[in-house]
């Protein structure tokens, strides 16, 4: 790296399922904190790996903001990807589901996606794509019309 270069790097939070790191706010903290260049590394929220990390975005998504603040900051939130999750809080199994047909569900992703402190993030859908038509229109009208349709029949 180059001290005058722009070109920033997310790192992504991790859901626990081995030996990886970047599972909880302070490992990511300390991460930041230990490379030379550390103003131009942030991270980049998983909605499926904070889940299966053990954050409750569903029921305390302000206090799991709050502490990202007081421990990382808010300005080092650089991307957000958009997933829901196979498993249950805290399963530390990283099983990415399509948007409202998992344990997060429809309305607890929309508040992410919406929510005023996000408002200049980057998101990105990064759900599954098991059928011969990708899922990513419907998902996206889903979103813009605040509103869940069953458009797998699940």
């Amino acid at each position: 790296m180059e001290p005058n270069q722009n070109i920033k790097i997310a790192l992504e939070t991790m859901s626990g399922k081995g030996s990886e790191l970047g599972i909880n706010f302070l490992q990511l903290q300390t991460i930041i904190r230990g490379v030379k260049y550390s103003h131009l590394v942030g991270v980049c929220w998983d909605t499926c790996h904070l889940n299966d990390a053990g954050y409750d975005l569903v029921n305390n998504l302000e206090q799991v903001i709050e502490e990202f603040d007081k421990i990382i900051g808010l300005d080092k939130l650089f991307v957000i990807h958009l997933n829901d999750s196979k498993n249950i809080k805290g399963s530390h199994k990283d099983r990415h589901e399509n948007i409202g047909y998992g344990n997060l569900g429809f309305d607890s992703l929309c508040s992410i996606l919406y929510h005023p402190k996000f408002v200049n993030i980057i998101k990105i859908l990064e759900t599954p794509w098991n059928n011969s038509e990708p899922p990513y229109k419907e998902e996206i009208i889903m979103f813009k019309n605040k509103q869940f349709n069953n458009f797998l029949n699940r």
